[in-house]
């Protein structure tokens, strides 16, 4: 068994958890809040680890905690993964 150690974002947003998906922009994600809370609010979009698709509506009164958490992955098979550069890494 392969043991790695995975960052992984989780954004939190009046107390509702989500893991984001490793190939979610989160400098671009928290753009999109910085800019809803400049306004009057607007929805922001980000993909879950699981795939599923999230809009939130963030108001300037919206709670919000973007965290980084490094998780060991476990496996007997490799995997690939799609790098931040776009290319595909073997895991």
């Amino acid at each position: 068994m392969h043991e790695r150690t995975v960052e992984q974002a989780h954004v939190s947003i009046d107390g509702s958890r989500f893991v984001l998906s490793p190939s979610q922009d989160v400098d671009a994600l928290c753009e999109q809040l910085e800019a809803a809370v400049a306004g009057a609010g607007l929805v922001v979009r980000f993909t879950t680890m699981e795939g599923r698709q999230v809009r939130a509506l963030i108001t300037p009164r919206s709670r919000v905690l973007i965290t980084d958490e490094s998780v060991m992955y476990e496996s007997d098979d490799a995997v690939l993964s799609l790098g931040a550069s776009g290319n595909w890494d073997l895991l």
